[in-house]
């Protein structure tokens, strides 16, 4: 019975742990093209021939550098500072200014194609991603022209959103129609310092349709082009920042690129033919913030389904209303993880409480098993049929234990999601809890600790505990065997979850500590009345 009880828990944290992962796998970024809608059926040979790219490993390149004399500015406002180079004529370092959080470097070192901005083409844009522009810093415009082609780039605020309005102008000052190509980088080099964000770095697109895909994660190995023309919007995304851009003319496709090792992504425009003197624009809405549904939302209504959980997102979306709800009676992150958990803890305990009982009379049986398996050792099929003849006589099911667990398990993986992703705890202090989206480091050492690290982490450790008492509560002495073995379990098994949780934000383990004693206290409790 013990077995089944570690397999059973064993599996609900190893699904939650993996869930990113397998998302990924049943979600790949795709490996050829879709069918190309209306204005690009004529260039089904052009992306055809492409489609080679989508399997092309991105090169290995040296750290590309600015020249001397590159000139850099700064565009600012209450929500941003913008780093701009002349060179390429781009953003390469994004600064957001966060009045409920830290502020966050979020994008550093974006330079000629990976700046923000940047254009790189074909015939006469070739090489305009390292082309010197002008600055104009009192009007946040930026100004080249190479071989006739002017191009002109405008940054606008947004007041009181997280947003930018952007808007490039392409005019012909030459005397022959021009055919342009080129693609125009909207996200580049996210931020991947904390733990673990490595693996949440994400491409996602929304089509007009409402569909949401993600098409490239982790470290984006592979350069991918995807000639779609029906997106709405292509997001950049790590644990807790987005950068979205909603192009509001029709795009030939996105890509994604590794380029130094960072991710890049942005829309492709293909064959483009601008007369002389004519001039064509190319606005963008820029959403670039914390994935905080509110504040996406307050964008545009749209943006805001870049907060994604996968098959579990509207489970994990309520639980978030439900943070945010008593965060707004209590005013701390910490006490509203503490009164969600009562939440979740009441309302699944029914379910638990069943499970635990189920399993306690299986304990009552072993004796009368093991009896079984001693005198029918030599004999398979007559003790199977023995002990599912016990199993009948006193009406338990050998599962009832493990199915119940199970049907929690979807609230389970949405809260984990929920409180793992969710940008309300950065920064958020609790106790001696500096930050909610980090380990509780409640004691630093001035040396290092192999596995631990430099600082002591107390919540994981008070976990331990817990479930060691849990794991006592919940024992039934049978006989000696059986207590040996049970008395293994109630030391590996808290040890391994300990270590399991051990580096993970500290508001996720708050919430596991918590619910292990709620539910340790239910349990005592019902369990002493029967």
């Amino acid at each position: 019975m013990e077995k089944r009880l570690l397999l059973a828990v064993v599996l609900s944290i190893v699904v939650m742990l993996l869930y990113p992962l397998f998302i990924g796998r049943v979600n790949p970024p795709p490996t050829g093209f879709e069918e190309t809608p209306s204005r690009l059926v004529e260039k089904r040979e052009v992306v055809e021939t492409r489609a080679e790219t989508m399997e092309r490993e991105a090169p290995e390149v040296s750290e590309p550098m600015l020249p001397e004399g590159a000139i850099s500015g700064v565009f600012t406002n209450r929500a941003y500072e913008l780093g701009v180079s002349n060179i390429g004529g781009s953003i390469q370092k994004i600064r957001i200014k966060d009045g409920k959080r830290l502020d966050i470097d979020l994008v550093e070192a974006a330079i000629y194609q990976a700046g923000i901005l940047s254009i790189e083409g074909k015939g006469v844009l070739a090489g305009l991603s390292s082309q010197p522009f002008e600055i104009k810093e009192d009007t946040a415009t930026l100004y080249a022209e190479k071989s006739s082609i002017a191009v002109e780039k405008n940054i606008r605020f947004l007041k009181d959103r997280y947003a930018l309005a952007a808007s490039i102008k392409i005019t012909n000052n030459s005397g022959a129609t021009q055919a342009l190509s080129f693609e125009i980088t909207t996200g580049s080099n996210i931020s991947n310092k904390e733990i673990y964000e490595s693996r949440f770095i994400s491409a996602d697109v929304l089509y007009e349709d409402g569909k949401f895909k993600k098409i490239a994660g982790g470290n984006f190995k592979k350069d991918n082009r995807l000639y779609q023309n029906n997106i709405k919007w292509l997001a950049l995304k790590n644990k807790y920042y987005s950068i979205i851009a909603r192009p509001d003319f029709t795009t030939a496709g996105v890509f994604t690129k590794n380029i130094k090792g960072s991710p890049v992504v942005g829309f492709i425009v293909d064959d483009e033919r601008v007369l002389p003197g004519e001039t064509r624009t190319y606005d963008f809405l820029l959403y670039i913030g914390p994935t905080d549904v509110s504040e996406l939302e307050k964008v545009d209504p749209s943006f805001g389904k870049a907060l994604n959980f996968g098959i579990f997102t509207s489970i994990a979306l309520v639980l978030l209303s439900v943070l945010k709800f008593f965060y707004s009676l209590s005013h701390n992150y910490g006490i509203a993880i503490l009164l969600l958990t009562c939440c979740v803890s009441f309302l699944l305990f029914p379910l638990s409480f069943k499970s635990l009982k189920s399993m306690r009379r299986l304990q009552e049986l072993q004796p009368q098993i093991e009896k079984v398996r001693t005198q029918h050792k030599d004999n398979p099929h007559k003790l199977n049929k023995e002990i599912m003849e016990i199993y009948r006589r006193y009406k338990v099911n050998p599962m009832g234990g493990c199915f119940p667990m199970f049907l929690q398990m979807p609230i389970f993986i949405a809260l984990y999601q929920t409180l793992m992703r969710s940008v309300e705890l950065k920064g958020a202090s609790f106790l001696w809890i500096k930050d909610l989206s980090m380990p509780d480091a409640a004691f630093h050492l001035p040396f290092n600790i192999p596995i631990l690290g430099s600082a002591i982490n107390l919540l994981p450790i008070l976990m331990i505990g817990a479930m060691i008492v849990q794991q006592k509560l919940s024992q039934v002495k049978t006989g000696a065997a059986q207590t040996d073995q049970q008395k293994m379990m109630a030391s590996v098994m808290p040890v391994m979850f300990g270590f399991i949780f051990y580096s993970l934000p500290s508001g996720l383990v708050l919430y596991w500590l918590t619910n292990t004693v709620l539910t340790s206290t239910l349990q005592y409790l019902c369990l002493r009345k029967t």
